[in-house]
């Protein structure tokens, strides 16, 4: 089998989370069902590796749906310029 190296979109919004202090693997893939964090989903399907993240306090924090960040794990508004979004 092929393994993909294209992140899947999610959707084509921010994910706006409160988070606790803690490590969190961010899915860089897309492909997890506990969407935004990693499932192990990449193993079967793609080379993309999950990304490390560390709170040392809580906070709010706006994670990447898109995959297109060019701040991931966050996001950047890459979302808005991919076909099918629609402006509010």
């Amino acid at each position: 089998m092929v393994k993909s190296s294209e992140p899947k979109i999610r959707g084509l919004r921010s994910l706006r989370m409160m988070m606790q202090a803690g490590k969190y693997n961010y899915c860089a893939c897309g492909r997890t069902e506990n969407n935004p964090f990693c499932d192990g989903s990449h193993y079967e399907s793609t080379d993309i590796k999950p990304i490390l993240v560390v709170f040392e306090f809580q906070q709010e924090v706006k994670w990447c749906d898109c995959r297109n960040s060019k701040n991931l794990p966050f996001c950047d508004h890459s979302h808005r310029n991919l076909p099918g979004n629609k402006p509010k």
